[in-house]
């Protein structure tokens, strides 16, 4: 990799680090254009291929120009998943033009490093995931205003930024329905499921807290709710000004002014005018995912009245798991009180 991309990760909003290997002390730098960021639903590893510039370097190679970015705060978008975060993005990114990164593959390695640092598992010491978080935010932001939308799995971080939130999230029945019933969604449960019951036993101090083998589906969405809502509600009593929560459903039924609150919180501009174009535009009638598919609030409403009856027993046990949870552990039961 030449050295001027690696310089032009203090220069460039083109240019930015893409993944982190800590065993090797590495990183991934890799230049993408504004338009191919646009496009992307996310900036994983399918970002990488033709047209798009990058090579591993050692981070001894690429700290000197991180250290020379500008200092930014950049805002986020942590959300449980599948609760319209995508849309959301797009939608503030069309209404305002801030730059805005969706699930950026280095941020779900440094939110699995988060983890392994709290539980004294990885390589990296506190402070050294702390600098180089920094200047991943830095060096993302590239000295304009930035919204990056965590994956869903990702909410630790917000313990470990400081730029105003949003947390996008669905009432427990709609969220463990949506997790059962689409086609790959019960997969990512269980793939994501260890990193977030080891947090909700941090939050909860019970070590022992639950075991993923012995949960039925519905508990394990159940769960996985929890320790998202759990999280947000500690930052909430915290910092109540720092985090503005959109719950879904209420976003569709009153969009316009939804949307311009979010803007808002988050400290950007659009007018009424720009606001009421960008959701009477295609981004409301296509899968934000997808824009080749057509997928209206209608069509989504409609899909999950038949993931509810199709999984109401599911839906009624992780109910019952996650009031028995809440009973026993008061970060549970505030995640519960604030967002179901």
């Amino acid at each position: 990799m030449t050295h001027p991309l690696i310089d032009g990760l203090a220069t460039s909003p083109d240019v930015f680090i893409h993944q982190f290997d800590v065993a090797q002390d590495r990183a991934l730098v890799i230049r993408m254009t504004a338009d191919q960021r646009r496009k992307a639903s996310f900036l994983d590893d399918r970002v990488l291929g033709a047209g798009v510039e990058g090579g591993w370097a050692a981070w001894p190679e690429i700290e000197p120009a991180a250290r020379r970015a500008p200092k930014a705060t950049p805002s986020f978008i942590f959300h449980i998943g599948h609760c319209g975060s995508t849309l959301i993005s797009r939608l503030i990114e069309e209404a305002t033009g801030v730059r805005s990164l969706r699930e950026p593959n280095a941020v779900r390695t440094l939110a699995t490093i988060a983890d392994e640092v709290a539980e004294g598992l990885s390589c990296w010491s506190a402070e050294t995931f702390r600098d180089r978080l920094a200047l991943y935010l830095n060096t993302a932001a590239s000295g304009a205003p930035t919204l990056i939308k965590a994956t869903s799995w990702c909410g630790d971080l917000v313990n470990h930024t400081q730029g105003p939130a949003l947390f996008c999230h669905s009432k427990p029945g709609a969220y463990v329905a949506t997790m059962l019933g689409g086609a790959n969604n019960p997969i990512d449960l269980k793939l994501n499921a260890a990193i977030r019951l080891r947090r909700l036993r941090r939050l909860c101090g019970d070590p022992h807290f639950s075991d993923i083998a012995k949960l039925s589906p519905g508990a394990l969405a159940a769960m996985s709710w929890a320790a998202e809502t759990a999280t947000m509600a500690g930052i909430d009593a915290k910092d109540a000004a720092r985090l503005h929560a959109i719950d879904f459903e209420r976003f569709l039924s009153g969009a316009a002014d939804a949307l311009a609150a979010a803007i808002a919180h988050l400290g950007l501009s659009s007018s009424a005018d720009t606001i009421a174009a960008t959701l009477s535009g295609p981004l409301m009638r296509t899968y934000s995912k997808d824009a080749s598919f057509d997928y209206s609030p209608a069509d989504r409403r409609m899909l999950l009245a038949e993931y509810e009856a199709a999984h109401k027993d599911e839906i009624a046990r992780g109910r019952k798991w996650l009031d028995d949870a809440a009973k026993a552990h008061p970060p549970i039961a505030a995640g519960l009180a604030r967002f179901g």
